[in-house]
């Protein structure tokens, strides 16, 4: 009898060489589109936060601080003991943008005597390249204002010293502007200004 011929054959599972795709070809693309899709999203988030972070450097390097000035007094319910200043102050807005006012506190000096001090707390707009006017009432008492500064409120013009600080918010966040300004304004009267004797 002659050999039976065996044609069985071993098969060997083929090993892919290094660096070759083992994946089908659909399996392929949804593994690799997302992996790209992931790569190009964090890119995005990446590029958008750095152009958040240089616009707010950019406003932040371009910010200008609102000057704060005195543009009119006038004198109010008047009397032996003191009496009350009404303090029109202008908010000047050179900035691009709009600012909101949250809080203003400012200290008056005349002639070297302090008069008073002002805290202010209520919200307020400040337009860009505007003027915003606050009319703030300010009380005073005769005593300890150098006889200077008791001339100074019975004339119409008042050498002032204001200084302070403003709170307001911004596109870059809130921000706190100190500020000092000097100048002369217009005074006014409503009835006879009594004061006491000068010396007493």
């Amino acid at each position: 009898m002659g050999r039976k011929r065996n044609d069985a054959r071993v098969v060997t599972p083929r090993t892919a060489p290094a660096g070759e795709d083992r994946h089908s070809p659909p399996v392929h693309s949804a593994i690799f589109g997302q992996r790209f899709a992931a790569a190009v999203t964090g890119r995005l988030v990446g590029a958008a936060v750095a152009a958040g972070l240089l616009g707010c450097a950019g406003l932040q390097s371009v910010f200008q601080e609102p000057d704060v000035s005195l543009q009119h007094a006038a004198v109010r319910s008047v009397g032996l003991t003191g009496g009350t200043l009404d303090l029109v102050i202008g908010v000047y807005n050179s900035n691009p943008f709009d600012l909101q006012g949250t809080r203003l506190q400012l200290g008056l000096d005349v002639e070297d005597s302090h008069v008073g001090d002002v805290d202010y707390s209520s919200e307020f707009q400040a337009q860009k390249g505007d003027t915003t006017v606050l009319t703030l009432p300010l009380s005073f008492t005769w005593n300890g204002l150098a006889a200077a500064a008791r001339t100074a409120l019975g004339t119409g013009e008042l050498p002032y010293t204001l200084k302070g600080q403003l709170s307001v918010t911004t596109p870059i966040g809130p921000q706190q502007v100190a500020f000092t300004h000097q100048g002369r304004a217009p005074l006014s009267r409503i009835g006879p200004l009594v004061q006491p004797s000068i010396g007493r």
